[in-house]
């Protein structure tokens, strides 16, 4: 093990300086891309580890039941990145012309159909017969005893096979034609997938290294124009396939493949322990020594689902098969995969996983987060900004580089978009242990169909799109206490926005198909359109990084309340109480947004009521003015009275700690009132050094400011000592006003 690390580094290293003879195709072309990606890969894994060291000094652990799992999901969210990374660390490619052959042998053509409509088989039917190879034979394998299907394979003269046991869906009809028939390959279609005529003569000169049990072909589908569900998956087809293909990891996708008859023979024929045939059966391939080609060309072109509810049945199939798989056929239990097999086979599950349950949760965070004012961390917002945003620039970069020149992002919209169908692939797998469920073939329908509403497909999707944008907007309208903190989850609530709104535009979307008859030319972007979607995040990022690192806060802060101000008095709301931190020239900072403003008009005193009693009994005008000078000496004795009163009430605060500069006491300040605590601070003298005391107050008795200091004991990381004590009068005259 160790040797075998110790020559995979020198081999990398000899890549990395040139010095690497390329024997296979395409690495040599590949090595600029290859060598970047893996240096952004580094330090992001540097990035995401000092982010995750310090996140977990400043969790909230007064908010521990969502804050841990918050770290939990960001550290799960650097292990996928690390898993996606080695997965794409060096592809493999091939040559478009595949490789000769000396020694002919004969294929057989398997044709699975199970409800298809008619014109699409025929359509396959009229393809496959047209195959450029003289040794084949073509079978119409029929799961459905349907006439009209054998009424084809007559017309083409196929053979036909039509079990009356329909157990095991496409394994058990694959399987009964395997022990009907005798060619030494066999090649698998799905009813929708049309073939190119030189299909097997392309990939047949594979099967002369004798190890060498299949080879999987990318697929091609017929999408609308833009792919709006993302259904030719070019990231799986053109990145984790030729990765793991590099591993001898690649897997059978079920159709496009050719098999080696002794191979299947070797594991008793296709796998029918899962819902589908493919990856299973791959799996026992490799486990028994037997190796796979990845053929990163489409020599076939299929069909996909055309509304919502056909990509969830799609895709909720796909994850449940890889997730029993998971579950209950480890990889890791398999003796005879090499490490990395077992890794490529253990990633397949993890990011249906990571997709259903770890996704969701970064979108439903900065909901709460407003609704609670309860942050994940105690840090301050400036600080989470300059340890997380570098981090997903620097991943940004990665998975851009990772994938190129396949663009990621949208990709990435569908796979996160699709999180009710995961989970929903979940359970289904943690329920099937003994027996698997029941399989149900995607029948894509030909032309325009009236579908079901897409919007009831998409309701937790859009359910979260409408929170997240309720809470930006009934916090706004209530009063914003701190407006770092409000844009930073405004810019994290328009991330969540963006990334379900591929799903739901997808789904409700009117999709336009490229005219019949006439080919969709294929125009190869130029670089700067290749990287556009990577270009505009990190400038994005990169933006909103400065402004929250060097704008001041103070004046933002007055700006937007200004604002918000302005919008609600034209939107004829009642004017709110302002929340704008005021800064203190000489004296202590208040952290207002914990100060009650007054904003009703107080009640009359006794020497006012008297006043508006001897006017209203028409004293001369005189009179009036004496009596009034008189009351106006009453009414300044009460006031004074009533602040004496409330300065001598409410005097109790609490200690928490002093430091040597204002930068120190903001940090603490923003730490205590991310947890709820009204905190200000007082420039003081000890010993003739200049210090600044952050205190949380005030309280009516000692007994108060006591519980209060325990809690603040209990939610602040930093270590005391706290103590309780009065303030002076002239430190309450300077907060209240003399």
């Amino acid at each position: 093990m160790a040797q075998g690390t110790l020559q995979a580094i020198k081999k990398w290293w000899s890549d990395v300086l040139g010095t690497r003879v390329y024997f296979r195709f395409g690495e040599k072309e590949d090595r600029k891309r290859r060598l970047a990606g893996q240096f952004f890969t580094f330090i992001t894994i540097g990035l995401g580890f000092s982010y995750l060291f310090w996140h977990f000094e400043f969790i909230n652990w007064g908010f521990w039941y969502y804050s841990f799992i918050f770290f939990l999901a960001e550290l799960i969210g650097l292990i996928l990145f690390e898993f996606f990374a080695f997965n794409a660390w060096f592809l493999r490619f091939h040559s478009p012309q595949g490789v000769l052959f000396e020694k002919p042998l004969s294929v057989d053509i398997f044709i699975t159909v199970a409800g298809e409509p008619v014109e699409l088989l025929k359509e396959t039917v009229e393809a496959v017969v047209q195959i450029d190879y003289p040794d084949k034979k073509v079978y119409v394998l029929d799961d459905k005893g349907n006439i009209e299907y054998q009424r084809i394979a007559e017309k083409f003269r196929c053979g036909y096979f039509a079990r009356e046991d329909h157990s095991d869906a496409k394994a058990g009809n694959l399987n009964y034609a395997f022990q009907k028939t005798s060619g030494d390959l066999i090649l698998t279609l799905d009813a929708d997938q049309v073939p190119q005529p030189q299909i097997v003569n392309t990939l047949i000169g594979y099967f002369k290294f004798p190890s060498v049990a299949f080879v999987q072909t990318k697929q091609d589908f017929m999408v609308p124009v833009g792919d709006p569900f993302g259904n030719a998956d070019r990231i799986f087809y053109n990145v984790m396939q030729a990765g793991k293909d590099t591993d001898n990891a690649a897997f059978s996708c079920g159709s496009g493949v050719i098999y080696r008859r002794k191979a299947l023979e070797e594991i008793g024929g296709f796998s029918t322990w899962n819902l589908v045939e493919d990856v299973h059966t791959s799996m026992l391939l490799h486990d028994r020594g037997w190796r796979s080609i990845y053929y990163n060309y489409p020599l076939t072109k299929g069909t996909a689902p055309t509304d919502i509810y056909g990509v969830y049945k799609q895709r909720k199939q796909w994850a449940a098969d890889s997730l029993r798989l998971l579950f209950w056929d480890n990889p890791f239990r398999r003796k005879g995969l090499s490490f990395k097999q077992k890794f490529q086979y253990f990633h397949l599950g993890f990011v249906y996983l990571v997709a259903a349950f770890v996704m969701p949760f970064f979108f439903l965070t900065p909901i709460l987060a407003l609704l609670t004012n309860n942050f994940v961390l105690t840090a301050p917002v400036r600080s989470y900004v300059l340890h997380r945003f570098p981090y997903f620039i620097s991943m940004s970069i990665a998975y851009g580089i990772l994938n190129y020149p396949t663009h990621y992002m949208r990709a990435f919209q569908m796979w996160t978009g699709l999180f009710p169908a995961f989970i929903h692939a979940t359970w289904i797998a943690l329920r099937s242990r003994m027996k698997k469920p029941a399989y149900h073939v995607n029948v894509k329908p030909i032309g325009k169909v009236r579908g079901r509403n897409p919007w009831l497909a998409i309701l937790p999707q859009g359910g979260i799109i409408f929170l997240s944008l309720f809470s930006l907007v009934y916090i706004f309208i209530i009063g914003v206490a701190n407006w770092d903190f409000y844009l930073l989850n405004f810019v994290w609530s328009m991330w969540s926005i963006w990334t379900l709104s591929g799903i739901c535009l997808a789904a409700v979307g009117r999709h336009r198909w490229p005219e019949e008859g006439v080919s969709e030319k294929r125009v190869v972007p130029s670089f700067f359109p290749k990287i556009k979607e990577l270009f505009i995040t990190v400038i994005l990022t990169v933006s909103i990084m400065v402004f929250f690192t060097m704008a001041d806060m103070s004046r933002v802060n007055e700006v937007l309340g200004g604002f918000r101000l302005k919008i609600l008095s034209a939107l004829s709301f009642e004017k709110p109480v302002s929340m704008v931190t005021k800064e203190i020239s000489r004296g202590p900072e208040v952290s207002k947004p914990y100060l009650k403003e007054k904003t009703e008009q107080p009640e009359k005193s006794a020497a006012e009521v008297i006043l508006m009693e001897k006017k209203e009994e028409g004293l001369k005008k005189e009179e009036v003015v004496k009596e009034e000078e008189v009351i106006k000496e009453v009414i300044k004795k009460e006031e004074t009275i009533k602040k004496e009163e409330v300065i001598k009430k409410e005097n109790w605060v609490v200690h928490v700690v002093s430091v040597k500069t204002i930068e120190q006491a903001m940090i603490y300040k923003e730490r205590l009132m991310a947890v709820g605590f009204p905190a200000y601070s007082i420039r003081t003298k000890v010993r003739g050094e200049d210090w600044i005391r952050v205190r949380v107050g005030f309280f009516n008795n000692r007994e108060e400011a006591q519980k209060a200091g325990n809690e603040v004991e209990k939610k602040l990381i930093a270590k005391g000592p706290y103590w309780i004590t009065n303030v002076s009068k002239k430190e309450m005259e300077d907060l209240l006003g003399k």
